[in-house]
């Protein structure tokens, strides 16, 4: 839920902890409050020492505060409304007639994002004392279930559920596979109570890095442009808006584009600077934030779906 890792335009490459930035920053301030009259005796300019300053980056106290709440809600919330879904579909299967192995799945998405939410929330809040090994699969399970509703939405969509089963195994392996470079770019970081289980920054040149950005900006961004594109030039574009699946995109597009402009503001293109690190950080985090609540509202609209009596799937 956001990069608590800020850094200053000077050390893009090198981005420190929020607390070691703080002390640096105080203690900057203090030694040039104190010791005006030896810089200027020096010949120290007192701008080139504000270059150099650390960002004093105000996200990471929101996000401690913030996020430990909003993730426990959204577990609960997600966990009672996927179990609702699962004992609707199957007491009234024929709630769904078309999309009853589907809606099995994508409610197996939801649950499984849901778990991952509990064990982020306490580490945030007491730390994270479990470890290297778990924090990765956390993060594996995390993005694996994004990346598989996606792709499940994606061929829902073109209704071509023929095979079963073995489709479902196909796409949840290929999902939990581009999942990988997520879960190897991220660990552990901090030592006690400050110990985080984060996505670490890399440089933008790693190939780790442009493999998750690049899977990501295909399940989030590209696969449902496609789909769009296709709906309007098949004339089937008032069919497309009224599936639910769409609900997922629009909640995940904003994570997508944010992924793109931390490219751009890596490689320079956007200018750097303390206030741009700060907007983005709160960007990335909100927008994670928006993506995550996919798992409370797709079970509650699929179970409005089919009290309503709306089919889920369809054909593009």
């Amino acid at each position: 839920m956001g990069n608590c890792i800020p850094g200053s335009p000077g050390i893009i490459g090198n981005r420190t902890s929020l607390l070691l930035l703080d002390y640096n920053y105080s203690d900057y301030v203090d030694y040039m409050d104190n010791n005006t009259d030896i810089n200027q005796d020096m010949g120290i300019n007192q701008e080139d020492f504000a270059a150099a300053a650390p960002c004093h980056n105000r996200y990471c106290p929101f996000f401690h505060r913030a996020a430990p709440p909003y993730l426990i809600a959204t577990s609960v919330t997600s966990l009672m409304a996927t179990a609702a879904l699962l004992l609707a579909l199957s007491l009234r299967p024929k709630a769904w007639p078309r999309g009853r192995m589907l809606v099995a799945q994508l409610a197996a998405c939801c649950g499984l994002f849901a778990i991952t939410l509990l064990p982020m929330a306490a580490g945030i809040a007491w730390g994270w004392q479990m470890g290297e090994g778990p924090c990765k699969v956390a993060l594996l399970l995390w993005h694996g279930s994004v990346l598989a509703q996606g792709l499940l939405l994606g061929v829902g969509c073109c209704n071509v559920w023929a095979h079963g089963w073995c489709l479902a195994v196909v796409l949840w392996v290929t999902a939990m596979g581009m999942a990988v470079p997520a879960a190897l770019s991220g660990g552990i970081m901090g030592t006690g109570l400050s110990t985080q289980c984060v996505h670490r920054n890399v440089d933008v040149d790693s190939v780790v890095h442009l493999l998750q950005l690049t899977v990501y900006c295909c399940i989030l961004l590209l696969l449902p442009g496609a789909l769009l594109m296709t709906a309007v030039l098949r004339g089937m574009w008032g069919a497309m808006g009224q599936k639910v699946g769409w609900m997922f995109w629009v909640l995940w597009a904003p994570h997508g584009v944010v992924m793109v402009v931390e490219v751009l503001l890596e490689v320079g293109v956007i200018p750097t600077s303390c206030g741009a690190f700060e907007s983005f950080d709160f960007a990335l985090g909100l927008s994670a934030a928006l993506g995550g609540l996919h798992c409370c509202l797709m079970p509650l609209m699929l179970l409005l779906t089919a009290f309503y009596g709306h089919k889920v799937g369809g054909e593009c």
